[in-house]
């Protein structure tokens, strides 16, 4: 029962992201959950993130309305049957909405990150807040569950999980700027003004998910846009070989030597 349930969980999730032409790297089914893992590294619109990860707690919905309707149809369909499937997916589904990574409700969070605060910024703040809610759960968990060995190998395959996020969060970071060569979105650019002497890699952790950065330079008044700072960051050298003895450039440098708007 707990396997078909955490299968029509993860296809909510697969189906959402193949009708969005999303790239679909894995889907695993664990003793304990599941996990659908794509290959879009944070330049899809909120709005399509949204969706994907909604579209698996949106399946309990349906089972649930599913097994009322076994319960009056089909006499096989005890209500002993039934009420242990409506428990397991409320017990899923409300786990699930955990703002907790890789959940569904962590990455809500992340999401809802994002649409406030730099890409760069708002991983960091995420996993801060996933790694304070799993503090939680294993503090309550220790005090009322103590030898409930299920919910501490969940505890430990999420810690494990948080681990590697925090790993290989600098890797999704640099994705997210390798898939922003491709971005061109039709909304207004965010203008953030920036000091001439402020680093190259300061800047760049400045963009915002979803919408384009224009960057004034607060001394001369002068703009770069996004692209100006990825050309430089991904295939100019972005450290001086001589006059600073390999510091990184700044701000100033590239309006220096790149033309302005």
């Amino acid at each position: 029962m707990l396997f078909c349930i955490v299968f029509c969980h993860e296809m909510g999730h697969a189906i959402a992201a193949q009708k969005l032409g999303w790239r679909i790297k894995k889907i695993e089914l664990l003793p304990f959950g599941g996990v659908a893992e794509t290959e879009e590294y944070g330049n899809r619109p909120h709005r399509e993130e949204v969706i994907v990860i909604l579209a698996g707690p949106l399946q309990h919905v349906f089972l649930i309305g599913l097994s009322f309707l076994a319960l009056s149809l089909f006499p096989f369909w005890s209500q002993a049957d039934h009420e242990l499937f409506i428990y397991h997916n409320l017990t899923i589904l409300l786990f699930n909405l955990l703002p907790v990574l890789p959940l569904d409700g962590g990455r809500l969070a992340q999401v809802a990150y994002t649409s406030i605060r730099p890409f760069r910024e708002a991983q960091q703040i995420s996993l801060l807040t996933s790694l304070a809610v799993l503090v939680i759960v294993m503090t309550l968990t220790a005090m009322y569950f103590p030898l409930h060995l299920q919910w501490w190998m969940i505890i430990f395959f999420l810690a494990i999980a948080n681990f590697l996020e925090w790993k290989q969060q600098p890797y999704g970071y640099q994705r997210f700027l390798l898939e922003r060569k491709r971005f061109e979105p039709d909304v207004e650019a965010k203008v953030q003004s920036v000091p001439a002497n402020l680093k190259l890699s300061a800047a760049i952790k400045q963009l915002y998910k979803g919408k384009p950065t224009l960057y004034r330079v607060i001394e001369s008044g002068q703009f770069l846009e996004e692209k100006d700072l990825l050309r430089y960051w991904f295939y100019d050298d972005h450290f001086h070989e001589t006059d600073r003895g390999g510091q990184e450039l700044h701000i100033g440098d590239i309006i220096d030597n790149r033309p302005v708007l």
